[in-house]
């Protein structure tokens, strides 16, 4: 079972912890998948809502995982459950595999070559 948390990312808002939870008391930046209530349907998205501890259903986006300190994340909002984490795990798949067809862009971003920085 993961945490879903109040973050301070762009504004606070509801996030999944993605650090595992022995590992917190030792880091000072927590990895995080914010969660919005915009649903677009797509393959790097999770569906979370009431049984999540949330008001109304949401996603997980996958495609916006970041890094925060420690001291941006607040209060427990609810939990997200092990019979979910297969859809995680495919979701954060999509995400970080997704290459482009274009062989001169890594991951769909024009102009960012292979072998240049």
């Amino acid at each position: 079972m993961r945490t879903i948390a109040s973050v301070q990312l762009d504004k606070r808002r509801p996030a999944l912890i993605l650090t595992r939870h022995s590992k917190l008391s030792y880091l000072s930046r927590v990895t995080v998948a914010p969660i919005a209530s915009t649903v677009r349907g797509i393959p790097s998205e999770v569906l979370v809502g009431i049984r999540n501890g949330l008001d109304h259903d949401s996603v997980i986006s996958c495609d916006n995982i970041t890094t925060v300190p420690r001291e941006a994340v607040y209060s427990t909002i609810g939990y997200f459950y092990d019979d979910q984490e297969p859809d995680l795990l495919r979701a954060i798949s999509d995400a970080l595999s997704s290459f482009s067809s274009d062989p001169g862009s890594i991951h769909g971003v024009p102009g960012c070559a292979r072998g240049r920085a």
